[in-house]
């Protein structure tokens, strides 16, 4: 399980979240939804600590933190807990799709070569790259890479995969095959996703949470939080609806 109350966040004067809360129980996907500048990825990278946050407790399994206070020993903990995949996929261009996944095992967390290597080859057969385990990224497809970057998550063996938007620079066929990848995992792992794309949102999501923005200039905040399917056929809040139906701006 995974919450996070009253989270707050600034850039300089800009206030891009204010007081977001949410709920995600293991085995759930979650969607992020949302127009651009509405707060969606700093949030996620926040969940993640990659970017700190100005206030907010997280509870992540039956451990509370302060997410501005928390300590680096705090902070080494919850990422230990989850992954990030990341948009712009962030592999190294001289290793190959083994020794992507390996480094993270290896440099991240210590671990022994031999090992590194038996659970990065299961890794990539996980997510159907055992036939490109020898490959450098620049011979792999947009979704073979996006695949390595998930296989390069799990290796780490999280509880909840952070991912924002895994297929916004995929074509439908890999796109389809993310998602199915996604499908499979939700069972064992937390998962939150942030998109721009309502048909994902609709293929993917248990929940959907619709981020907003007031105005320009303005915070995001999280508008309406519901069951996807109520999300997409009978939202009970009118910027929601506009936003799903088309009319949003």
């Amino acid at each position: 399980m995974l919450e996070i109350k009253n989270v707050k966040k600034s850039f300089g004067k800009q206030e891009v979240l204010k007081d977001v809360s949410l709920r995600v129980e293991k085995g759930d996907v979650i969607v992020i939804l949302g127009p651009s500048g509405s707060g969606k990825t700093t949030l996620l990278r926040s969940l993640a600590f990659l970017e700190k946050a100005d206030g907010g407790v997280m509870m992540l399994g039956d451990k509370s933190l302060d997410m501005h206070n928390a300590s680096s020993k705090d902070i080494a903990w919850v990422r230990k807990r989850t992954a990030f995949v990341f948009q712009n996929y962030n592999l190294f261009a001289n290793k190959t799709a083994l020794e992507n996944v390996m480094l993270g095992l290896t440099a991240g967390r210590g671990m022994k070569k031999d090992e590194a290597e038996r659970i990065a080859r299961k890794a990539l057969r996980d997510v159907g790259l055992e036939d490109r385990m020898d490959y450098y990224p620049s011979r792999l497809s947009g979704g073979q890479q996006q695949r390595l970057c998930i296989a390069r998550a799990l290796a780490v063996k999280p509880e909840v995969l952070l991912m924002d938007e895994p297929c916004s620079a995929l074509d439908p066929i890999s796109t389809l095959a993310v998602e199915d990848l996604i499908n499979e995992l939700k069972n064992d792992y937390t998962i939150v996703i942030v998109t721009h794309n309502m048909q994902q949102a609709a293929r993917i999501a248990d929940y959907t949470a619709f981020f907003n923005l007031k105005a320009v200039g303005q915070p995001g905040h999280l508008e309406y939080f519901t069951d996807t399917t109520t999300m997409f056929n009978n939202p009970q809040n009118e910027e929601a609806e506009r936003y799903v139906s088309g009319r949003f701006g």
